[in-house]
Formats: C-alpha cells, structure tokens, sequence
C-alpha cells in the first residue's frame, strides 16, 4: 500500500481512516484487472501490520475498514477467491478489549457479508460463536452494531442455507473423488458415471454441536439470541431443522424457567412453532403411508393423490409424487424421554410444556 494510506489508516480521526480506504478500495478496483497479484499483498499487510496489531486498537481499526474496503472493491465473484484471508483477521477483532474495536469489526464483517452473500456462509459457525459474546456485551454501541450484523447474517441465512453452494472447492480432496468416480467394464470403458452434487456452504450437522454447547447459557440476553435462531433456522425451506430436535429440546425447556419475561414468552413461541412442525411432518408421513397402501390395492396412484392431497403440496421428486417433509426421521423415542424428565421440574412453565 502507498505510505500515505497506511499512515492515514493508523490515524485516530475516523474521518481519515475512511477517506484512506475509498482511496485503497479504488485501488483494489484497478489491481484487480491489472495486477492480482498486489491484492494479496494489500491483505496480507492489512492483517499482519494491521488487525492482528493487538494492543493497538487505531491500527486494528484501520485495518478493519481496510479490509472491508479491500472487499467491497473486489466484489462478489472475486472476494470468494480472498474470503479466507480478510475473513479471519477481522473475526479476530472481535476479542479485543477495546469495545470501539468490536464495533467496528461488527461493521467490518456486516460490508464484508453484504458483498460475499452465501460464501460468508462458509464460516458461519465461526460467525454465530462470535454474535452469541456479542449479545451479551456490556457495550451499548457494540450490541447495536451486532444486532445489524446479526440481522443481516439471518437474511443470508434464510435465502442461501439450503441451497447455495459455494464456488470455492471445500474439500478438494473429496471433489476430486466425486469427479473421477464412475463404474468401468473390465475393457476400462466407462459403464457409469454419476458425480455426486456437492456439498452446501451452510452445513446443520456441524452447526448443531455449537448450538448444544450455547444452549447451557444462563445469560438471558444469549438466550433470546440463541431462540432467535433456533426460530430463524426452523423457518429455512428444506432444512429441516426439527430433525435435531433432540440435541436442543432439553436446554430449551430449561429458558422456560428465566426470571425474564421476555425470555420466556419467546422460548414458548419457538417451542409452539416445533410442536407444530412435528405435527404437520407426523400428518404428512401418515398421509404418505396412507397414499401408498392406497396405491398398492388400487393400483391407482392418480386417484388415491387426488383424494387425500392437495395438489399444491405435491412435488415431484425422481419422477413420483414427493411431499416436503415426508423423509424428515423425528426420534420419537428420544423426545418424549427429554419431555419426561423436564416433568418432574420445579418451575410449573416447564411442567405444562411438557403435559
């Protein structure tokens, strides 16, 4: 970077620190169809010189912005091939003592996201640990700079988890195998090839063991944002969160017994809207059942749909009939156990929610 911007982006004037990234973004913007290859070295600087700086919040915030800028200027399809190495410096940011830096790196990571949209993704388990600290700090101007992030990150979330997969190989390993994988005849030609769809940058299944390590929080402002999510990922389309419902219930009952009203009221929505997501997925699944014994004696798919389901809950799926939600698996069996042992509780709210 020219020394004039790095100067101006260690000066404690904001005004400065900003107008020296514009400069560096319109920079970015031209190395980008000139010379890639400064852009590394811009992040490498701004992260080691800058937001890895530690007792130095000027320069952390400076490279905050900078970073941000460095992202912005490189837009979506690029900032992909860089997310790894601007991402991480700024979620480092994050622990510092100084609440003006955890500020400005929720605005950091907030610009950062708006440009990355579904690659962010990636990382978003990285991203929910450090919003769920960031909802219980003492700072009044940290938590409302993490609520805007947090917001956002919950728009990408509900657009994006069940679906967009990300443009940067996450296994190169596993993607090769996928590519080479095929079936061949004992001449060596090729009898079958079916590569396999890769995976989405959002996973559950590695995001549920952070959820069952948050959910033993006593705080009340972490539990309001945790049910928050729980709610916000329960309304995602195909991801089925219900399934794993096991691994949270018990900690979820558990917030019913806060002394704060408003952790209460919201827990018992987001268990209302889970008992009545098991509901609709037990009622699909009997009326799939039903379908097919229907089907089987009749010989008659078309009449026995037409009878028992809507056709605006129909999709079809490898060429049959396929209703949303009839493959979900709910342990049964594990749920009533979490259910009856919260019976014997000594708050009277976890008694009726679970009689």
């Amino acid at each position: 970077m020219d020394a004039s911007i790095v100067k101006r982006l260690n000066d404690r004037v904001y005004d400065k620190r900003k107008n020296a990234a514009k400069e560096l973004e319109e920079q970015v913007k031209v190395f980008v169809k000139t010379d890639p290859d400064k852009i590394n070295a811009i992040i490498d600087q701004l992260s080691k010189d800058f937001a890895y700086a530690v007792h130095k919040p000027d320069a952390r915030n400076g490279g905050l912005i900078g970073l941000a800028a460095t992202a912005i200027a490189l837009g979506q399809q690029e900032l992909a091939q860089h997310l790894d190495d601007i991402i991480h410096p700024v979620l480092a940011c994050f622990g510092d003592q100084d609440a003006q830096v955890r500020y400005y790196a929720s605005e950091s990571l907030f610009n950062i996201a708006k440009v990355a949209r579904g690659e962010i993704l990636r990382y978003f388990n990285e991203i929910f640990d450090v919003l769920c600290k960031l909802s219980a700090d003492s700072d009044v101007s940290v938590k409302s700079g993490a609520d805007l992030l947090d917001r956002l990150i919950k728009d990408i979330v509900h657009d994006n988890a069940s679906s967009y997969i990300s443009i940067i190989p996450m296994d190169p390993e596993g993607d090769y195998k996928r590519a080479t994988q095929a079936t061949y005849t004992s001449n060596g030609e090729t009898l079958q090839f079916q590569p396999q769809q890769n995976a989405r940058a959002f996973s559950l299944p590695k995001f549920i063991p952070l959820l069952m390590e948050r959910i033993n929080t006593i705080d009340p402002f972490t539990r309001v944002f945790l049910v928050s999510w729980i709610t916000t990922l329960n309304a995602v389309p195909d991801l089925e969160l219900v399934s794993y419902l096991p691994a949270f219930l018990g900690g979820l009952l558990n917030f019913l017994s806060d002394s704060h009203t408003d952790v209460r009221v919201i827990t018992q929505s987001a268990l209302d809207l889970l008992l009545h997501e098991i509901r609709r997925i037990s009622e699909i699944q009997k009326l799939v059942e039903q379908n097919m014994a229907q089907s089987s004696n009749t010989n008659s798919d078309d009449e026995a749909d037409e009878k028992n389901v809507k056709d605006d809950s129909l999709l079809k799926h490898n060429g049959e009939l396929y209703i949303p939600g009839q493959d979900v698996r709910l342990d049964y069996p594990k749920i009533l156990e979490i259910l009856i042992s919260h019976i014997d509780a000594s708050d009277a709210k976890i008694q009726i929610r679970c009689s």
